[in-house]
């Protein structure tokens, strides 16, 4: 047995699988790596095994309380590995304590909430512990891209992070990241030579279905009627996503009058609600949740059987994660998309919303111009006359565009702005285009005739024989029809569009992830008429 398997046997009680031992083996013997496995997968055993086996302080970024709750527990429960954490939920008096431990070299591992990156207290008891640190672990590495869903800017701040820590090993973790994804995370974290670590994607023990919602009611009603009728049709317990608030509401009411258990989870409930709604799940007294995307990540039920989605979510990224919660206990499970295409406004109303108006970014870069030297978010707040979130996310571009440096505890450094409200802009623009892409990708894949595996597991760089034999679209004769597929994977350049990654191909369509715009569906007479040519590599 070698020191992995030891460590792994010894002091987590586990044995290691397959996946999480490529992941290790890079990880040890290389160093920067990017692990792309599947929900319940064991992730976080690979930085906990990883870190112990590189000796030192390992720093672990994850971005949900309730997850470092649950990391911390498992690691500390066999009393073997000594773990703290630090977020902005904690009473003062374990805030001390854990930054007490840190000083004095009594940590091998803490948990960070990504908003103690800009906390200058935080980050001197990291640089002043006695034990170096040796791997700085990012979970849900996804939130890092612009290309990957539920962007935070906030995570922005690792690169510089780890430069200040000594430049140690990166290990980015993450359950959802298509090609262009994994680029991004590479190099928003701005990792050298990275082993890419990933994963099969595909799930055969869960069926995948779209059920058309009907066009002669009302929206609402058509969604809501169609929904029901899924849940009724499937087994539970059952995990329903909505697109907001009050589609949760109302579609937990609905499910109550069919004797239902059901509750609605969404980030309007106060945190003791959610706290009771979840609890309950797990324990099994409730049949259905219904919630939005803030009910999720982290969440291990092994027994969850059908997962519907009332509406196309805001990515394929995202629905991939979500149906990955069915039927982890490895039986059967189904995930069915309730479309109507009168939703779709509904994540694209989201995309606009975090748009950066042109008069706010004008007003926070004319006060960092004026401050000359140190400024916070806050007095830049005060001083622009503009909302401290509007204010975050130009500081957060303007970081990542090299325009400022940051200076600990949400302060910046101002410098010379030059053309900033034209690199801004043009960085806003590209990113509302490839918001506006993924969403057109999923409204793609409730539209399509073809094998849903193939399409799924295609947006994600992965080939797929048709027919599955599990999806809707299989048991039409027409789709089996026309299952030719021959996927030419590689780089290709698009006359207006720039540089691209072909992400799946069949007879009649390609599927490419462009640089400058994002997901885009052509035909595939794009590759023979001059509108694609091949990307020969220097």
């Amino acid at each position: 047995m070698d020191q992995l398997d030891r460590i792994a046997a010894d002091v987590l009680g586990i044995t290691l699988r397959p996946a999480q031992r490529r992941a290790l083996d890079a990880l040890t013997g290389h160093g920067d790596t990017l692990a792309v496995l599947p929900t319940g997968s064991g992730k976080s055993a690979i930085y906990q095994v990883g870190g112990l086996a590189l000796g030192g302080l390992t720093v672990v970024v994850s971005p949900l309380i309730a997850l470092q709750r649950d990391q911390l527990r498992s690691m500390t429960e066999r009393g073997k590995v000594r773990a703290v954490m630090l977020n902005s939920s904690q009473h003062h008096a374990d805030r001390v304590a854990a930054l007490g431990e840190l000083r004095g070299g009594r940590a091998d591992f803490v948990m960070l909430g990504p908003e103690q990156l800009a906390n200058a207290e935080t980050m001197a008891a990291i640089a002043g512990s006695p034990r170096p640190v040796t791997l700085v672990a990012v979970d849900e590495a996804h939130l890092v891209s612009e290309w990957g869903h539920d962007f935070r800017p906030e995570y922005l701040r690792l690169a510089d992070v780890v430069e200040a820590a000594g430049r140690p090993p990166i290990l980015a973790l993450t359950a959802t990241a298509a090609p262009p994804v994994q680029a991004d995370i590479t190099r928003q974290l701005r990792m050298r030579d990275p082993r890419v670590i990933v994963s099969d994607f595909d799930r055969p023990t869960i069926s995948l279905a779209v059920r058309r919602a009907r066009r002669d009611k009302p929206e609402d009603q058509a969604l809501d009627d169609r929904t029901v009728e899924v849940v009724l049709a499937h087994d539970g317990p059952a995990l329903v996503y909505a697109l907001s608030h009050a589609r949760c509401e109302s579609l937990a009411k609905r499910l109550r009058l069919d004797a239902y258990r059901a509750e609605a989870y969404h980030a309007g409930l106060p945190a003791a609600k959610r706290g009771e709604v979840q609890d309950a799940f797990f324990a099994g007294r409730l049949d259905v949740v219904v919630a939005t995307s803030a009910f999720g990540m982290g969440i291990d039920k092994p027994d969850v059987r059908t997962v519907v989605h009332a509406g196309v979510p805001g990515s394929l990224d995202e629905y991939y994660q979500e149906i990955g919660r069915a039927g982890r206990d490895g039986e059967p499970a189904s995930a069915v998309l309730v479309y109507d295409p009168r939703t779709v406004r509904i994540p694209r109303l989201l995309a606009a919303r975090s748009r950066m108006g042109d008069a706010a970014v004008h007003s926070v870069i004319d006060a960092i111009e004026a401050a000359r030297g140190r400024i916070t978010v806050a007095s830049l707040a005060e001083t622009a006359h503009v909302g401290r979130a509007a204010v975050a996310r130009v500081v957060d571009e303007l970081l990542e565009l090299g325009l400022v440096r940051p200076d600990g505890n949400d302060a910046i450094l101002a410098a010379p702005m030059g053309d900033a409200f034209r690199q801004v802009t043009a960085a806003g623009n590209r990113r509302q285009s490839i918001l506006r892409s993924r969403i057109e990708a999923a409204r793609g894949y409730a539209e399509s005739v073809h094998c849903r595996r193939a399409e799924l597991l295609g947006y994600f760089g992965e080939h797929y024989d048709p027919p599955c034999g599990s999806c809707d679209n299989d048991d039409n004769a027409a789709a089996r029809a026309s299952h030719e597929i021959s996927v030419q994977k590689g780089r290709v350049v698009h006359k207006l569009w720039g540089p691209g990654t072909i992400l799946s191909q069949d007879d009649h369509e390609l599927v490419i992830a462009f640089d400058s715009v994002g997901y885009r569906h052509l035909t595939a007479a794009a590759l023979t008429n001059g509108l694609l040519t091949v990307d020969q590599p220097t």
